[in-house]
C-alpha cells in the first residue's frame, strides 16, 4: 500500500508516542504519561481493573502504579502496526495501532504485607489515536495479556482464533 508523506510522518510520530509512553512510565513521570492521552480517553487494562474514562483518572491510575507500587519498571514495545482510519466527526485525523508490549516490574516492598517478587507481563496494546492541536494522542487503549510471570493480579488474555486446519489433499 503506498503511503502519503503525511502518513509516513504521522506513523513516525505515533511510534515516538508509544516510546514516550514507555519512557515516561519507567521514569516515574505520571503527569507526562497522562499528557499522552486525550482528555476523554478510555483505558481498559482488563483483569480486575475497571475501565478508566478521562485524562484525570488516567493520571491517578499511573501515579498509583509508577510512584507507589513499583520501585522500577521497564516497558518495551515492538511489532508496531499502524492503520490510518480517516477523519473523525470533528474532522481530526485518526489511526489505530496494535503493539506488542513486555513490561518488567520491581515492586516497592514496603507497600505489601508479604515479599513481592519481580514480575513481568506481556501482551498487546490495542490503541485508537487522534490528532488534536498539532499532536497525536492516545484516545483509547486496551491491554490484553499473552502471558506473565509471577504477576500478582488477574489479567485478561487475548482471545485467540481457533486453529484452522488446512483441508486434506486427496
Amino acid at each position: 500500500m503506498p503511503y502519503t508523506l503525511e502518513q509516513l510522518s504521522d506513523r513516525q510520530d505515533l511510534v515516538d508516542l508509544l516510546h514516550a509512553y514507555c519512557r515516561a512510565v519507567d521514569d516515574n513521570r505520571p503527569d507526562d504519561v497522562a499528557d499522552l492521552f486525550a482528555e476523554d480517553c478510555v483505558l481498559d487494562y482488563g483483569g480486575d481493573y475497571t475501565n478508566l474514562v478521562g485524562r484525570n483518572l488516567a493520571r491517578k491510575f499511573f501515579a498509583g502504579g509508577t510512584d507507589r507500587l513499583y520501585k522500577r519498571s521497564a516497558h518495551h514495545v515492538s511489532n508496531i502496526e499502524i492503520g490510518f482510519t480517516g477523519p473523525d466527526a470533528h474532522g481530526r485525523r485518526t489511526a489505530t495501532g496494535c503493539t506488542y508490549v513486555w513490561a518488567w516490574h520491581e515492586f516497592n516492598q514496603d507497600q505489601f504485607d508479604t515479599e513481592m517478587p519481580n514480575a513481568w507481563v506481556y501482551g498487546r496494546y490495542h490503541d485508537r489515536f487522534v490528532h488534536h492541536d498539532g499532536q497525536w494522542l492516545i484516545a483509547a487503549r486496551t491491554f490484553r495479556a499473552l502471558g506473565h510471570h509471577r504477576w500478582q493480579s488477574p489479567v485478561t488474555y487475548i482471545d485467540r482464533e481457533p486453529r484452522r486446519s488446512a483441508p486434506r489433499q486427496p
